[in-house]
């Protein structure tokens, strides 16, 4: 197979393996929210729960530099949601890959501002226990003797900061100005409540509101919108939640070490 056709394979593999599952799977929620305005019909219409729905577009939006999904005045059930044009523009490339694979490839190839859908759509096939998954750019590299620290913008008014070896730091070939993939698993995740912000000895810290609170027999996982479309999820103790009053609505920060961020790369 000549140069042309390795590359074709390579995208055919991303729609059919179980990466690409994942992928078509949230096409179509993005479409479903687009064609009904709410995230409970989208969720109805391509027969999963709500829940599922509000995490897999969390995900998407958390993915991508600008949210694909923004919510209406009223609440999630209530106000409804509408795709943006970042989402719509995912949602076209999308099936421009899958109906001119050849053609589609030719366009994203001219680079500059225009959506690079391919590689947005590989951090969407990106599978990993990580709860959280956001997509950031390096703007500081401070290099010690045997750890280096990443310092990442993640949104215009959030930064992040990663503990990483030299040694991986130069596997991965890590540079300024580069985007790389932040992991973070939810239970690394300590919450504060109120809205000063803590003292506490954690580097990242990010300031938000509660979204939503689900609660199990044991353990409670919280979702707080940290703005620009982003949000970040912990799981703690239901006992916990309980005593800081962690309700949606209520403001809260998310506090987790350097050390507990994993960086990926495309």
């Amino acid at each position: 197979m000549d140069g042309n056709g390795d590359r074709v394979e390579a995208i055919v593999a991303l729609r059919g393996s179980g990466r690409g599952a994942v992928g078509r799977e949230r096409i179509r929620l993005l479409e479903q929210v687009a064609r009904h305005g709410s995230i409970s019909k989208a969720a109805q219409s391509v027969g999963i729960s709500y829940k599922g729905a509000w995490e897999a577009l969390n995900a998407v939006n958390n993915l991508l530099p600008r949210p694909a999904v923004a919510a209406q005045a009223g609440g999630r059930r209530g106000g409804g949601a509408i795709v943006t044009e970042d989402g719509l523009a995912l949602i076209a490339a999308f099936h421009q890959m899958e109906e001119q694979l050849e053609r589609v490839a030719a366009l994203f190839s001219q680079g500059g501002d225009t959506l690079d859908a391919p590689a947005l759509l590989r951090r969407l096939g990106l599978r990993t226990t990580a709860r959280n998954a956001f997509r950031c750019r390096v703007e500081e590299i401070r290099l010690g003797g045997v750890n280096a620290e990443i310092g990442l913008r993640l949104t215009e008014h959030a930064t992040l900061t990663a503990l990483i070896t030299v040694e991986s730091l130069r596997d991965l070939d890590i540079r300024l100005g580069q985007d790389v993939t932040a992991l973070v698993t939810s239970s690394f995740v300590l919450l504060a409540d109120g809205v000063s912000e803590p003292q506490a000895s954690t580097r990242n810290r990010l300031a938000g509101i509660v979204s939503r609170r689900a609660d199990g027999p044991v353990s409670s996982e919280i979702c707080l919108d940290i703005g620009g479309g982003k949000t970040i999820a912990a799981t703690v103790t239901r006992e916990s939640a309980e005593a800081m009053g962690l309700t949606p609505g209520r403001p809260a920060w998310a506090l987790f070490k350097a050390s507990h961020v994993i960086l990926a790369i495309d």
